[in-house]
């Protein structure tokens, strides 16, 4: 590529996407087509299926459906000839106000870590490429734009919860990461050196680009400088071809350009979509038969909060009228009971029999909280691990819990690293943080 070639590819173009890497006609590239939403095709696009929202995703407790979800979206992506989903949204729902807290998979950065996990994976499985958002901080749509606030964070706070979830994400290989709207520690999101170079590139060995939210870019070689590498959706005149007269005068390297244009092209050419990608097209019905799917997530989402009278499951042989109303009732065919609970804030693992004494089948959801010693000054117990499981009528099953070292450990600003604490550690596992549903508990000494 010339140089001018590189420079035109940090900024979008306009076109039928919401966003557009502009194609390089000499090469034969036609472009990336990037769009919209963490639960499907969106932005108004017709003939597609609309998934459950990350919240929903979450309360399922179910690693194989997560990954289904995010698989069967990237199909629909892909076959709509769209390169980039913007999605996951793994923002940590700091804010219960927060307008987008239903995109998100909750409050909880382990639980939200592999629920991003799952869906990298399972996108771009596909060949679409994932776009973990928004980095970082970003916990509120309030004065988000021109007057965007400042998310002030330190730094065992940002390691421990803010970060947890995209480096999850990018564990899992994500080929993009969009930056937010906000200030972090007062500095632009966009063009902040300690967390997209600091910490997500060279901290997390982070290979793919970093893409601007939509008019998150305030300025041309200082956001470029600070880890930025394509602006979107372009046209500010901050990068783009206007970075060309600045490696010209020597405020830019060329070499940084490189790297822009390396982490911009890398996810396309490894998930082959120079071989084979279908073209763009809107009016492709891609539907299929994802509605049984979508029903599958539906129902593994939902959570029962209160059971008076044991009114659910429904026992078809009572004598008794359910009425449902409306265009969209159905014959309930019954079984499901509720499973797990809410959550509070390797080495080896836990091991955990479960089992219905019912005569429906049903599931639970196997739950893993780790108390830390003194030195690592955390909560009396968080969520390191869980399991649904799914089972017969009287059926017993054995259940894993596996750890990583990274779960065991608590961030040391003094070495800054995750650091394995030496002493006495807890370990309960149950069907929910209530200390009254922890009924196994143990301990390991390190």
């Amino acid at each position: 590529m010339t140089l001018e070639e590189k420079c035109n590819s940090t900024a979008g173009v306009p076109s039928p996407c919401a966003g557009y890497v502009p194609p390089v006609p000499r090469l034969g590239f036609n472009g990336m087509c990037l769009q919209d939403a963490p639960s499907g095709v969106g932005d108004g696009v017709g003939f597609v299926t609309s998934f459950p929202g990350g919240i929903h995703t979450a309360a399922m407790w179910d690693k194989d459906l997560m990954f289904k979800r995010a698989s069967i979206i990237g199909q629909e992506f892909r076959e709509k000839g769209v390169n980039i989903a913007l999605g996951p949204m793994i923002n940590i729902d700091r804010n219960a106000l927060h307008g987008r807290n239903w995109e998100g998979f909750g409050s909880d950065p382990y639980l939200s870590g592999m629920n991003a996990y799952q869906y990298v994976l399972g996108l771009q499985e596909q060949g679409v490429v994932a776009t973990p958002k928004h980095y970082i901080g970003n916990e509120q749509e309030t004065n988000r734009l021109s007057d965007s606030y400042s998310a002030n964070i330190d730094d065992k706070t940002v390691h421990e919860i803010y970060l947890w979830p995209f480096a999850d994400a990018v564990y899992a290989g994500a080929g993009s990461v969009m930056c937010s709207y906000n200030r972090v520690n007062q500095t632009h999101a966009c063009q902040n050196n300690k967390t997209l170079n600091g910490l997500l590139k060279n901290e997390l060995a982070y290979r793919g680009n970093v893409m601007s939210d939509w008019g998150a870019t305030h300025a041309g070689v200082e956001s470029a400088l600070g880890g930025l590498d394509i602006e979107m959706p372009g046209g500010s005149g901050f990068m783009g071809y206007a970075l060309l007269a600045k490696v010209h005068d020597g405020s830019l390297s060329e070499a940084r350009v490189n790297d822009m244009v390396t982490r911009i092209f890398a996810p396309y050419f490894l998930l082959e979509q120079d071989q084979s990608f279908p073209k763009l097209d809107w009016n492709r019905d891609v539907t299929h038969d994802h509605y049984k799917v979508n029903r599958e997530l539906a129902r593994a989402g939902m959570i029962l909060l209160k059971n008076l009278r044991n009114t659910l499951p429904l026992n078809a042989s009572m004598d008794r009228l359910l009425t449902i109303f409306g265009a969209a009732a159905t014959q309930y065919d019954g079984g499901l009971n509720p499973g797990g609970g809410p959550t509070g804030q390797g080495y080896d693992g836990a091991i955990y029999q479960g089992g219905g004494s019912g005569n429906v089948r049903g599931s639970e959801v196997v739950q893993l909280y780790l108390g830390f010693p003194d030195e690592a000054a955390e909560p009396p117990k968080v969520l390191r691990g869980f399991s649904r499981v799914y089972l017969e009528p009287g059926e017993t099953m054995i259940v894993t819990l596996t750890m990583r070292v990274k779960d065991i450990a608590y961030w040391n600003v003094i070495t800054q690293q995750f650091t394995v604490a030496k002493g006495n550690y807890k370990v309960y596992v149950g069907t929910s943080a209530n200390w009254d549903d922890l009924k196994l508990q143990g301990s390991f000494t390190v």
